[in-house]
């Protein structure tokens, strides 16, 4: 499932071939992004029409193969192959929007998703940085009826949130491969009854991983 930092290819679009069957289902069609810079970001009204939201498919190559909606039913998205990589956040943004001691997100490029449903123009977006419901990567997005988080917003990624996810067959594999932020956690795993053996980082990845020796004494 996971994949290495050089698949994430901010111009990926699963209507190219695979040239390698070794990479993930999306590949390089060049499809520009949106232009969402703090700088143009009140200006930039045409992200609506760009990936992860939008993008006119030629022919029937966008293969949907997982699925999320939010809890009232308002808004809906599809994704095109598998996430990238999946990670468990304790970082205190984190911890703060979400209400909970930590996030779970996986990893896709924003070219494999797209949105299928915005019913009463229920999509909202909180811009991290500038603390406002404006639409200006990184940003949070979810339904403005019922609240619901589907996912961040990066310049290339998405990081999807599984709860909202809808697995008929089962759950796939979108286990975490770390744990990041470690240092700012709330509660320390092992003292909720959790064991997990997946690396601990202090911060991002390249920070590098705790010393776990006497971890959980907090």
């Amino acid at each position: 499932m996971s994949a290495t930092d050089g698949y994430v290819k901010p111009n990926a679009h699963p209507e190219a071939p695979k040239t390698n069957p070794r990479e993930p289902e999306h590949s390089d069609i060049y499809h520009p992004p949106a232009d969402d810079g703090p700088s143009k970001a009140d200006k930039e009204q045409d992200f609506m029409n760009k990936p992860p939201y939008f993008w006119k498919s030629e022919g029937d190559r966008f293969k949907r193969k997982h699925f999320s909606r939010c809890w009232c039913g308002n808004v809906e998205f599809e994704f095109h192959g598998d996430p990238l990589d999946a990670k468990h956040c304790h970082c205190k943004q984190c911890q703060h929007l979400h209400g909970a001691p930590f996030q779970w997100a996986v990893i896709f490029p924003k070219t494999s998703v797209r949105m299928i449903s915005n019913k009463n123009d229920s999509l909202h977006f909180f811009s991290t940085q500038r603390r406002q419901g404006i639409h200006d990567v990184p940003c949070k997005v979810s339904c403005n009826e019922c609240r619901s988080p589907m996912f961040d917003e990066g310049r290339n990624t998405v990081l999807a949130y599984p709860s909202s996810f809808k697995f008929p067959n089962g759950y796939p594999d979108f286990q975490p491969t770390a744990h990041i932020f470690y240092s700012q956690r709330t509660v320390a795993l092992n003292m909720c009854g959790i064991i997990s053996t997946m690396p601990k980082y202090k911060g991002k990845h390249e920070e590098g991983p705790i010393d776990m020796r006497n971890d959980d004494k907090t």
